[in-house]
């Protein structure tokens, strides 16, 4: 079991990283939060799995707990509708400022409960428990919680930071191999933005880790593999959440490393493709417009492409250029619609870019494919 801290003063809290860790749950809670009432929020296939057990070890320690189960199971639980059937059930329950609101699931799970809690009542306590991959090295860690309007993702937020977050690497072997794909995309980020050795890792691991998922052959090596690179990617996002926690120094934009080009890529989809998928092909269009502005080695590029292209996803998507330029534009690090990019200078080192050509952009996006 490995912990990190996330330091920020009196919200600091701990991400505890191991496996078998959801029967320990409510032992490592009860130090923590001193409430009695804690409403799990998952989906229905989640609680399939793991409601019983959590339930189970939160009881063990003396906590009262319930349950609310969302509608959907999908990005759609972002939603007003979603989160006002939330806070109905949380009033329903009878939480109390003293209660807390536990996020079981990926990170749409976590978004909304996330949500619900930092608003409901002005804010009660909230409890971290990621069980997808993409959760536990990115969204369960840093605060942001939201819903989705039509007009893009996450455009409803705030910054809200968990009292624990409680990865069990073990309910990953749950997973298919497409999570493992679309997962790892992220963390083939955390390596071009702050961590070479670990792109290196990536390079040297990921082909033989995806193909031991893919024929279910896991042992000792392949866990240790993925706890390895799930504790190098959260502390590079808890570093960087305690330097710049609202995103007001500029620092914490690194994080969104192709997530514009992603982002507008989920919009023209209609929010049917996968977050992971999305954030790989955003990662190779800001290389790809980085190298055009002469920012980026070509070199560096071609290995960025190489190792995405090991998660085995399509290398053209059929959308429009322009309507995913106008999702770009609506992006929260735009300004006046102007475009503000995270750009890679080399593996290792990204800067926030605001000197981007829109006609660049458009020439990435058509080379890319589009149909407009």
């Amino acid at each position: 079991m490995k912990k990190i801290t996330v330091r920020l003063q009196d919200r600091s809290y701990q991400i505890v990283i191991g496996r078998n860790l959801l029967p320990a749950l409510g032992r490592l809670l009860k130090p923590i939060f001193t409430g009695s009432k804690i409403l799990i929020v998952s989906n229905q296939k989640i609680a399939r799995y793991f409601l019983k057990l959590v339930s189970r070890s939160l009881a063990k320690a003396g906590f009262q707990t319930s349950h609310y189960l969302s509608s959907h199971g999908n990005e759609r639980d972002k939603s007003e509708k979603e989160l006002l059937r939330l806070w109905q059930a949380m009033a329903k329950t009878s939480l109390d400022r003293r209660s807390a609101v536990l996020a079981l699931g990926g990170g749409v799970i976590g978004d909304l409960a996330g949500f619900a809690a930092s608003t409901y009542m002005r804010g009660i306590s909230f409890i971290q428990v990621p069980t997808t991959l993409l959760a536990q090295v990115d969204s369960a860690i840093g605060g942001k919680t939201g819903i989705d309007l039509s007009a893009a993702k996450n455009m409803v937020g705030t910054f809200y930071q968990p009292r624990l977050v409680l990865s069990d690497v073990s309910v990953l072997a749950k997973l298919p191999l497409v999570e493992f794909r679309n997962s790892f995309a992220e963390i083939i980020k955390y390596g071009v933005i702050q961590d070479p050795g670990l792109f290196r890792l990536l390079e040297d691991k990921l082909d033989w880790f995806l193909s031991c998922v893919a024929s279910h052959s896991f042992g000792s090596k392949q866990w240790a593999f993925l706890e390895t690179v799930i504790w190098r990617s959260v502390r590079i996002k808890a570093k960087v959440v305690e330097e710049d926690e609202r995103e007001i120094k500029g620092k914490r934009m690194i994080l969104n490393y192709g997530h514009t080009f992603a982002h507008a890529l989920e919009g023209v989809s209609g929010f049917k493709m996968p977050h992971g998928r999305a954030v790989a092909w955003g990662m190779v269009l800001a290389g790809e417009l980085a190298v055009r502005m002469g920012i980026f080695p070509q070199q560096a590029q071609k290995r960025q492409k190489k190792l995405v292209f090991k998660l085995g996803f399509p290398l053209q998507y059929r959308f429009s250029a322009r309507k995913a330029l106008s999702f770009m534009k609506h992006d929260k690090k735009a300004v006046n619609g102007k475009l503000k990019l995270i750009l890679p200078r080399k593996i290792g080192r990204v800067e926030v870019n605001d000197q981007v050509s829109e006609k660049e952009v458009l020439k990435v996006l058509n080379q890319f494919g589009s149909t407009s």
